[in-house]
């Protein structure tokens, strides 16, 4: 005896089962869409442009960064041809009274550079900074004072932040802050001042090496020094 444990089907069902219509293509498609694809398709998209970050954000010769640089190389040209060059030049061609205030200066805090004759060394570097600082001296006080936009437009080329004036910003920079290394050694290493007064000294000298730093970090990081161009990015 064999058992069926099949459900039998009634012959009206089994009927309708017969008669029944194949699915349409419209039902078909929309049954493949629901499926997940098995492989993927690949889509061509439009290149995204790059994303360029500045490593470091320095302000440019603008706003409060240009007014402290224009009184720096203001400032500088002067005390440049009045007191360091009595360093260079010969003191009869000072007047007794601006030769009597290096003096008193020299004296007062023990500035042994300036002292009456000056080292040899010393006064190579102020030839230096007579015969080549001063003329980068008026030439940026120039460029800082020029009522036109810092664009470029309409500047000459010795003066505009991305041309010459930016290469002279470079070389004066890392020159300068060059020359105030051994100045600063010969200063700390006096045997005859003391902690206090060797720290008034370096007061002294020290904004002759920040803003020249500074300039050379500005013409590194800045197509621009005046802010109109692009950011250097690594």
């Amino acid at each position: 005896l064999r058992t069926d444990y099949r459900t039998p089907r009634s012959s009206q069902t089994a009927s309708a089962y017969r008669h029944q219509s194949p699915p349409s293509l419209l039902s078909t498609s929309t049954a493949k869409a629901s499926l997940p694809d098995p492989y993927p398709r690949c889509y061509l998209l439009e290149p995204t442009p790059p994303v360029h970050y500045s490593v470091l954000a320095m302000p440019t010769l603008q706003g409060h960064a240009r007014t402290a640089f224009l009184c720096f190389f203001a400032s500088h040209i002067p005390i440049t041809l009045i007191v360091d060059g009595q360093a260079f030049f010969p003191r009869h061609c000072y007047p007794r009274a601006l030769r009597d205030v290096v003096d008193w200066y020299a004296a007062t805090f023990k500035d042994k550079l300036m002292m009456h004759p000056p080292p040899l060394w010393f006064s190579s570097l102020v030839m230096i900074e007579v015969l080549f600082q001063l003329p980068c001296f008026i030439i940026a006080v120039y460029a800082l004072t020029r009522s036109q936009p810092n664009n470029g437009e309409g500047r000459h080329s010795i003066v505009r932040g991305d041309g010459l004036f930016r290469s002279l910003c470079l070389i004066y920079g890392s020159s300068t802050a060059t020359t105030l290394i051994p100045i600063f050694a010969c200063l700390l290493a006096d045997a005859d001042t003391t902690l206090g007064e060797k720290g008034i000294l370096m007061g002294f000298y020290l904004p002759y090496f920040i803003f020249p730093v500074w300039l050379v970090v500005i013409a590194c990081c800045e197509e621009n020094v005046f802010g109109s161009g692009k950011s250097k990015d690594t």
